[in-house]
């Protein structure tokens, strides 16, 4: 039986194919492996990266805060400007009745 040629060639591509198999399943936990070592990198590169943005958010938060503060402060000083000025009028009109 042997000597049968497709016999043989069944023979061979069977145990082609069990190579083929072993190879695959090599490479496939070989293929695992890599995904889970760049998971577990971009885990803790997220773990890194998270509380800089959180801090950048909480600057940014102060930034706009401190901005309408001084907004609201130039507005306080110009309101304070003209009440001067009115008093400063009153004043030179009163020492001009003198």
């Amino acid at each position: 039986m042997s000597d049968d040629p497709i016999l043989s060639a069944l023979v061979r591509l069977e145990s082609g194919l069990g190579r083929l198999e072993t190879v695959q399943t090599r490479l496939r936990v070989d293929l695992m492996a890599r995904i889970d070592r760049i998971q577990s990198h971009l885990d803790s590169l997220d773990e890194y990266l998270t509380p800089g943005l959180d801090h950048n958010d909480h600057v940014e938060r102060r930034a706009r805060s401190v901005a309408e503060d001084n907004r609201l402060l130039g507005a306080q000083i110009m309101t304070l400007t003209k009440l001067l000025r009115q008093l400063e009028g009153r004043i030179n009109s009163l020492e001009d009745r003198k």
